[in-house]
This record gives C-alpha cells, structure tokens and sequence, in this order.
C-alpha cells in the first residue's frame, strides 16, 4: 500500500507544480500585455486618448500648447478693459464735475470732499463681499453685475437733488466700482497662458489713463450744458455688461461654491482665508502696497491741477493741456511695465515704479519754474502707471485661483483708504504751510511704496519656498 501512496503524492505534487508554473505564465503574460498597454498610453500626446483631447479642445477654458490662451482670450480683454474704463471714468467725472455740483446743490468744500471718500468707502465695503462673490459664484456674473452696477448708479444721479442722497449714491456706486478688479484678474489668468498675463494686464488696466483723458474732453464738451449729461454717458457701461454677458464663457462651474456642491472635500471660499497662514503676511503687505499708490495718486489728482494754477500760474486750458499729456505719460506707463514685469519679474519691476515716482515727484513739486514740468510729469504719471499696473499684477499672481478674485480684490481696494486720507491730509497741511508743501507727502507716500514692496517680494518668496515643500512630500 505504500509504494502507491507514494506514487499517488508524487503525481498530486507534479500536478501542483505544473498549475503552478502555468500561473506563473500567465501573471508574466498579463504583465508583459499591461506594459505594452501603458507605453502606448504614453506614446500618445499628454498621456491622454483621443477623445479626451478632442473634448478638451471643444472647452471654453482649453489652452492649447503653445498657444497664447483661449478661443475667447481677446474677448475677454475687450470686456474687462471697457469694464474698468468706466469704473475709472465714473471716479474722474465726479472730479471734474465737482465744483458744478457744489454750485447747483449748494455744497460746502466738506461736503463736496465727501462725496469722493463716500465712492472710496463704498469700493472698500465692494471688494471684501463682491471679491467673495465672484470667487464662489463665478467671475463672468461678478464681472457683469459690478459694469451694470456703476451703470446705474451713474444714471441715477438724474434723479439725487440733496447732499444725503448724492452721499448715499456714491456709497452704493462705490461698491460695484470695488467689486470689479477682482473678477477682472481671474478672467485673465483664466484665459491667457502664464507668459502673456503680465502684458495684457498691463493692457486691460490701460484703460484708467485713458478714462481720465476721456473725462476731461467730456468735461470741456459738457459742463457749459449740464454736468449731469456726463453722468449720462456713465451709463453706457450697462451696455458692456450686455455684451459681456455673451461674449465671455460661463464659469461658475469652476468655482468652489459649484464643486461644493458635488463634492464633499469642496468649501466655499470662506471670509478669512486670504488671512491663513503665510497668506496674511501676504495679504497685509498687498494692502499697503495699495495703500500707498492710492494715496500717492489721489494726492496727484486732486491738487497738482489746483497746484499748477494757483503756485506755477497756469489758467484753466493751460493746466487742462498739462493734465492730458501727464494722463498720456500714465497711458504709456501701464502698456509699458508689464511687460518690463514678464521680463525681469513683477516684484523687481514693481520697486522700481515705486522709487522713480518717488523721485520723479519730488522734483516735480521742489524744482523752481514751469518748462520742466513737460518733461517730468508724463514721466511722473508713466512710474505711477507702473505702480498701479504692477499692483494689479503681482496681487492676482500671489493667491491661487481658489482664491484670487477675492484676495487680488480686497487688497487693491482695501488700499483705496489713502485716497480717503490723503486728499485731507494735503489740504491740511497745505492750510498752514502752503500747498507745495502739502504736496511734498505724495512722494514720500511712494518712498514707504518702495519699502512695502521689498517686503511684499519677501513674504513672496516664503511663499513659493512652502508651496515647493509641500509639493516634495511623498
């Protein structure tokens, strides 16, 4: 009985090799058809089938290697740059409609002084709750809600006739003025590959020079009439919103209050989250950045055209001459900084902007005489240009997307508080010492610029060093 047990265990166990073996084949089999299977996954174009590519080249948001951005880039630009013309024009307007108002309404100076930090008030309250709403909702709806905002509230001056409607006006204007810069540098990065953006942000925010050379034209066209007309032509930013609405693809189904809604790992951007983390040193040192461009700029504005008439003698068609070449010289500062920023970097270009105006400036106010004044002030407004186009770049770039129209807006806006401080605080020191030496803060507005923004380079850079980090984890 043994020999055939024994027989019995040899057969069972060549049995159990030869499966053996056989399984072994077959799992080398299936690895060799796996391998083959993965390398022809590789060889095709970004390790993506045909009809995933084919879908993707059919998305509004598909950029294309190589290719500048997408099928709707350029009509994205012309949306968002006739946007923001008419949130500049609507500030620059109330300015040269200023003393009319007075007259008919029967304003004091104070009161009339008001009205513009009401508007710099109401853009402030704006950018924090409309920044919000474009990073939850979608930047194409912030974007045609804030134009058709300030449409409105421009058209509505028609109707104001007392200082606390016209104060309670330029609060609700305001906020449709502080919603839109946000949703304007999300629409760009969206669309534009991240080697054109510095250059057509410099080329969308264009567009506030040429606001205030168009204000002043309107202005000698229309005040002799009423200056409620100018108002008027506020107005038509209702028609860009119109066509904004069509021209520039839906996307709030990129945003997180979307994906929130599918996925459990989703939130909705929440009000503090541009204050986490190394982002609150960010946050912090962008709204004094801000700061001090507004605060600079609004100095500028308000009194070098008063200054120019009452301390170098010009009259009205000399001083209104001057202000439109100066407004050129802004004009080619924002076409021309952004792309010094693509070259050498926005951070460095944006130092620079803010030291040449400083110096620019100063010799603008303390060099004796007028003839110079040809040659300094368009080179003064052409830093200031870079200051302000230079903000607007190096803010959208230094939040994620998640969080870039709410974080890029807030603290642009944030910043308009100078304009609120500044136009007083040259008055008042103007009152006692007279107005060149009221003046002479402008510049030392942009030499603390200078000093913010070596910071802001800073933390900056901390920033990348943590986002690198985390990225090397396994």
């Amino acid at each position: 009985m043994g020999a055939p047990r024994s027989k019995l265990v040899v057969l069972v166990g060549g049995s159990v090799r030869v499966r053996a073996m056989g399984t072994a084949a077959r799992a080398a089999g299936l690895c060799r058809y796996i391998s083959k299977c993965v390398q022809r996954v590789q060889s095709r174009p970004h390790s993506q089938d045909r009809n995933w590519e084919g879908s993707m080249k059919n998305d509004a948001f598909y950029i294309a290697k190589g290719s500048p951005g997408t099928k709707a880039r350029w009509a994205v630009v012309a949306c968002c740059a006739a946007a923001y013309f008419f949130d500049s024009y609507d500030m620059y307007i109330l300015g040269i409609t200023m003393q009319s108002i007075l007259g008919d309404l029967n304003m004091t100076t104070a009161q009339g002084g008001l009205l513009s930090s009401a508007t710099m008030l109401g853009a402030v309250i704006g950018s924090v709750f409309l920044g919000r709403f474009a990073s939850n909702w979608g930047n194409k709806l912030c974007l045609v809600v804030c134009t058709a905002w300030i449409g409105i509230g421009s058209l509505a001056v028609v109707f104001v006739s007392s200082f606390p409607a016209w104060f309670a006006l330029r609060v609700f204007t305001g906020m449709g003025i502080g919603g839109i810069m946000g949703p304007i540098h999300a629409l760009i990065w969206q669309h534009w590959a991240p080697g054109h953006r510095a250059k057509i942000t410099g080329v969308t925010f264009s567009t506030f020079p040429i606001a205030g050379i168009a204000a002043s034209f309107m202005g000698k066209l229309m005040l002799v009439v009423d200056f409620r007309w100018i108002f008027v032509t506020a107005g038509l930013s209702l028609v860009v919103a119109l066509i904004a609405q069509f021209a520039i693809p839906d996307d709030r189904h990129l945003v997180p209050a979307f994906q929130a809604k599918t996925s459990k790992n989703v939130e909705k951007v929440k009000l503090n989250e541009i204050l986490v983390g190394n982002y609150k040193w960010i946050t912090l040192f962008a709204i004094f950045a801000s700061f001090s461009n507004m605060a600079a700029c609004w100095a500028m504005n308000t009194w070098i055209p008063s200054w120019l008439m009452t301390d170098r003698g010009f009259d009205i068609s000399q001083m209104t001459n001057f202000s439109i070449l100066n407004y050129f010289g802004g004009l080619a500062g924002y076409l021309i900084w952004g792309v010094v920023g693509s070259k050498v970097g926005s951070g460095k270009a944006m130092v620079a902007a803010y030291a040449l105006s400083a110096v620019a400036l100063l010799a603008y106010i303390a060099l004796p005489g007028g003839n110079y004044l040809l040659v300094l002030g368009p080179l003064l407004y052409f830093g200031q240009g870079g200051c302000g186009c230079l903000n607007s770049i190096l803010f959208a770039e230094a939040y994620p997307e998640r969080t870039r129209a709410y974080g890029s807006g807030t603290t642009f806006n944030v910043g308009r508080i100078g304009s609120i401080i500044s136009p007083y605080s040259v008055a008042l020191v103007g009152a006692s010492c007279g107005l060149t030496a009221g003046l002479l803060m402008a510049p030392a507005f942009f030499a603390f610029g200078v000093v913010v923004s070596i910071g802001l380079n800073g933390v900056l850079r901390k920033q990348r060093t943590l986002e690198a980090a985390e990225a090397d984890r396994p």
